[in-house]
């Protein structure tokens, strides 16, 4: 029966069930409206004018005390990576923004991201980083300073812990590497930093899991930030580069020598120059001297870097050799060990500090014959010098050693013994960030001929057997080439310089 039917009728029970029926379809049909009202409101209306003037007037940084300003290049390329086609999907899926050490690609980002958000309803945003200290104390970072700086966006956004809620409902979130966690999302922008350490199976495993939505398509990107990693030890970042970069299309953006690649649906940056204003020649010379040659056309030159290379070039080794001038009398030196597991060798290195270098005294290797296990010590005669021990003891005898260094993960119980009954100071060194350490400061002193020596054949062996291993921009590695070539001198040599320089002896 129909409203019109009951009310002629007086049927007042079927009316009321008759009102209902009308209720529910009146709401349902309003809901339909406010979905369709939602759906159309999540597309970004604003055009690539109005988000560069949105992110020049409201993204503000501490630098300016006020709104960003986006270089040229930055500019050309947002613009590119913010292209639509002519139903008004975005040209581009992928974005990669690969650029030197600071130069704003984490700040673009952030901007990018409080961007989009501001921009769409019940938004959402993913900010990615290797751990979720990474994520958040970058790009994550950068978005809430943002909107601590400006009094207008205060009123527009709050910030609870790693997540930005916009008052539209959307939504900007730092995230650590969890495959499990965050598969199925629904994001709009998906932002990666620091790509360039996505290494891991579990990194994998997350880069395929957060995917860009089918229901979103056309109208969601992903974009990565990252300066060069390491051929063979940077596998998403290295794949991105190979298909959008060396496999792409170069395009021209209006900016002289600006490398920009288009392959399918990505678009990628590959910026080696430095741009910006405070990226100025003096900066780079400061940087030069504290870095390996590696690690500073990595990250200040954006070039693509092995990870394992030698540790020094030879023709630096070779130019510390000079006549090492004799030791004062009573002068203190310092004998440095280093031993290896039973099939490898033991170095004995003896030094000593001369003015602001450090002079080798002493080298000698002892190798085991294959398949038999060194003896460090003759326990029927200790001063037997044939073996490491005797001869440490005969060094202790004849020179002022102050310190006996050694690698304590096989030699702990000798040292124990030498300083108990021979009474030298026995300083065990620390093989982490201590040896990541002292490798880079010997890197630096054979650079600048801070190391001085003469006819150590040993000793130039194993520093020419060694590579070196980036561990970060300011520390290195010194790493075997093959399990033949020894390093046991060149290890000596690192941590006996460290202890000389600061023991100030």
């Amino acid at each position: 029966m129909t409203y019109k039917e009951a009310l002629q009728f007086g049927d007042y029970s079927k009316l009321r069930k008759s009102l209902k029926q009308i209720g529910l379809e009146l709401k349902a049909i309003a809901e339909a409206k406010r979905a369709r009202a939602r759906q159309q409101s999540r597309i970004i209306t604003r055009t690539v004018d109005q988000s560069l003037a949105w992110i020049q007037s409201e993204f503000y940084i501490p630098e300016l005390h006020g709104p960003i300003v986006i270089a040229p290049y930055q500019e050309a390329f947002i613009r590119e990576a913010y292209r639509k086609d002519e139903s008004g999907n975005y040209v581009y899926n992928i974005v990669l923004w690969s650029d030197i050490k600071k130069s704003a690609k984490s700040t673009i980002c952030a901007a990018v991201a409080l961007e989009r958000m501001s921009a769409i309803d019940w938004g959402s945003c993913k900010i990615i980083g290797n751990d979720i200290k990474q994520a958040d104390s970058r790009t994550a970072y950068y978005a809430r300073r943002a909107v601590q700086l400006n009094p207008r966006l205060q009123n527009q956004i709050s910030i609870r812990q790693y997540k930005i809620e916009l008052n539209n409902h959307s939504m900007i979130e730092a995230i650590p590497i969890d495959p499990t966690g965050e598969a199925g999302g629904n994001d709009d922008l998906i932002i990666w930093t620091e790509a360039w350490g996505l290494k891991d199976k579990k990194d994998i495993q997350m880069w395929e899991e957060m995917r860009l939505s089918p229901t979103k398509f056309g109208n969601s990107q992903i974009w990565i930030e990252s300066y060069a990693g390491y051929e063979g030890d940077s596998p998403v970042l290295y794949n991105l580069y190979e298909y959008g970069v060396t496999n792409g299309e170069r395009i021209d953006l209006g900016i002289e020598g600006l490398e920009v690649y288009r392959h399918g649906s990505q678009l990628s940056l590959w910026n080696t120059i430095p741009r910006l204003s405070w990226q100025t020649h003096e900066y780079y010379t400061s940087e030069s001297s504290s870095m390996t040659d590696s690690a500073f056309l990595r990250v200040h030159r954006n070039q693509w870097q092995a990870s394992l290379q030698k540790f020094v070039p030879d023709e630096w080794w070779d130019a510390c050799e000079c006549e090492v001038p004799p030791l004062r009398n009573n002068q203190p030196v310092i004998v440095v060990a280093d031993a290896g597991v039973s099939n490898d060798c033991f170095g004995l290195l003896m030094i000593s500090r001369h003015d602001q270098s450090v002079a080798v005294r002493y080298s000698r290797k002892w190798q085991p014959r294959k398949g038999h296990k060194l003896e460090y010590v003759n326990l029927d005669d200790p001063d037997d010098t044939n073996y490491p021990e005797g001869e440490i003891r005969r060094l202790n005898r004849e020179y002022n050693v102050v310190e006996f260094t050694y690698d304590p993960y096989q030699l702990h119980d000798m040292a124990n013994r030498i300083r108990r009954e021979v009474g030298i100071n026995a300083v065990a060194f620390n093989q982490g960030q201590d040896r990541a350490l002292a490798d880079k400061q010997l890197y630096d002193s054979i650079r600048e001929r801070r190391i001085m020596y003469n006819q150590e054949q040993d000793l130039s062996e194993h520093v020419k057997n060694a590579n070196q291993k980036s561990e970060s921009d300011k520390t290195l590695r010194l790493v075997k080439r093959t399990d033949a070539l020894k390093i046991d001198l060149a290890v000596c040599l690192s941590m006996g310089a460290h202890r000389a320089m600061k023991l100030n002896i």
